[in-house]
């Protein structure tokens, strides 16, 4: 079983599993096989219509303290009556007795999302969540907060090598919120860029560990979604090798801001 880093702040493995468009026993075979690979971070949302699946793994798996489960609310679930009644049904879905992070998805501009932060609180303070967190806020959302009276523990943001969002990952940083890249192969684009290809050739890498190790060598957390296999050993043996001053600095020169996760539905906000 690979040893899996910790990310710094959270506790949370540096590497997990995102669930995205894996449902039913697709679902259930996929996270099977990457707990028998060493994963022990899962990663779901309500919108992926994927913890009952997700429950019947955990509902085998002996000792559930040694997964970290994140979860996210549904930007139309942000009122806090309605964090009131997804919590314990997240929890009966998923059949555990506490989730290790809570998110909001999405930031909703039609909502008060100090009120939705306290509601969240008040699970953490009972113990049935450990931490909270949010998902694609930018530093004006948390400007708009008065972010000292909530312990947010993570912003999981799209990151990869072409969209590197640095004012963003700065502030977080200065306010000791933790960060994770979900998308951050995106969607496999990096195998064909020539210049993660050759830094890869240098550690006999595939261009898309290039991009992991580049994001975890950071200590960002990494969330791609696999179903074979393959992928998910590939994306595990991203660990025994690290990245010279030379090779991020060829790596930064990729920023493009093209963003693969831009759903027409969804609000999606700039850093600035």
């Amino acid at each position: 079983m690979p040893n899996i880093p910790l990310q710094k702040k959270t506790g949370m493995p540096l590497i997990g599993l995102g669930t995205w468009k894996l449902n039913g026993k697709e679902c259930e075979q996929v996270l099977h096989t990457a707990l028998e690979l060493g994963y022990r971070h899962i990663d779901t949302a309500d919108t992926y219509q994927n913890h009952l699946a997700i429950g019947q793994v955990i509902k085998s798996c002996p000792q559930r303290e040694q997964l970290f489960l994140t979860t996210k609310l549904s930007i139309d679930s942000l009122l806090p009556h309605q964090v009131e009644a997804a919590v314990p049904r997240f929890l009966e879905d998923l059949h555990v007795n506490y989730l290790d992070l809570l998110l909001i998805h999405w930031p909703n501009p039609n909502v008060s999302l100090d009120q939705t932060l306290l509601a969240m609180q008040a699970f953490q303070k009972q113990g049935i969540v450990r931490k909270i967190g949010v998902s694609n806020f930018v530093r004006s959302h948390f400007e708009c907060l008065a972010s000292y009276r909530f312990p947010i523990a993570v912003n999981q943001i799209e990151m990869h090598p072409y969209l590197q969002r640095r004012p963003l990952v700065h502030y977080c940083r200065q306010h000791e919120i933790s960060l994770t890249a979900y998308r951050p192969l995106a969607k496999g684009a990096f195998e064909q860029n020539e210049i993660l290809k050759a830094i890869g050739a240098k550690y006999k890498k595939t261009a898309s560990q290039v991009a992991l190790n580049w994001l975890v060598q950071q200590d960002i957390v990494v969330i791609p979604k696999a179903a074979s296999a393959k992928h998910l050993k590939d994306n595990l043996a991203l660990f025994d090798f690290e990245l010279s001053a030379e090779d991020r600095q060829q790596i930064a020169q990729l920023e493009s801001g093209r963003r693969f996760c831009n759903p027409a539905d969804l609000p999606v906000c700039e850093d600035e």
